[in-house]
């Protein structure tokens, strides 16, 4: 059993530090739709592996909710965001919808264990990491249900917003882990990075998207 714990955590890791270069890689060809599809593709694979590998370690080996949470979180959004850029302007499925539910349902139980002083873990990470979790899946519900004409278009927007948040999980489990001396500010400042970038590459491609509009309208 602790040998195919060990190679859990191995892999885990392995995978985790793979997604983030791989995930840098999507970014730097942002522009280059060949180059960033396909690394942004490998980069899912990646945390998919990092993902089950969570799971396991968490299901059969140890039990920690904080760690529980990250991984909805990082799962959840690098999905949704894959799923934003495959569904483009189409509604999402019953499926998806599922999952969504689900998730509310779990951060909800999170929720509950704090309540109960169950988890140790800092507020100052848990509880912007848990409405995070919490407000990607209400957008998506709500996004179904009640504003999916109105919203429909935001699809590219939505792909930064969620597959950035997926990276940031991963960068942020990593510095946690490799400097647990300086939490929960090795937890905090990759958070506040990623947000910095979000912000950043949205209003670029809104700019971008303004300009075009600009030279059809002149003709």
């Amino acid at each position: 059993m602790q040998q195919l714990h060990t190679l859990n955590i191995l892999t885990h890791i392995a995978l985790g530090t793979l997604g983030l270069f791989l995930g840098m890689l999507a970014l730097w060809f942002q522009n280059k739709a060949r180059q960033h599809r396909r690394f942004g593709r490998y980069f899912l694979y990646a945390l998919t592996v990092v993902v089950a590998t969570a799971f396991i370690g968490i299901l059969f080996f140890r039990s920690n909710p904080f760690l529980l949470l990250l991984t909805l979180l990082g799962g959840y959004v690098g999905y949704s965001g894959y799923r934003a850029v495959r569904l483009r302007e189409q509604k999402s499925s019953l499926w998806d919808v599922s999952i969504s539910v689900l998730v509310v349902m779990a951060g909800g139980q999170y929720l509950r264990l704090i309540q109960e002083g169950e988890s140790t873990w800092s507020p100052a990470v848990v509880y912007p990491t848990l409405s995070a979790l919490v407000l990607v899946a209400g957008y998506d519900l709500i996004k179904h249900f009640w504003l999916y004409k109105r919203l429909r278009m935001w699809w590219l927007y939505e792909h930064i917003y969620k597959m950035l948040s997926a990276y940031s999980a991963i960068l942020s489990a990593f510095s946690g882990t490799a400097f647990p001396q300086f939490k929960p500010y090795s937890q905090i400042l990759p958070s506040a990075l990623c947000m910095s970038a979000i912000v950043y590459f949205i209003r670029a491609r809104i700019r971008s998207r303004r300009l075009v509009e600009a030279q059809k309208a002149d003709g």
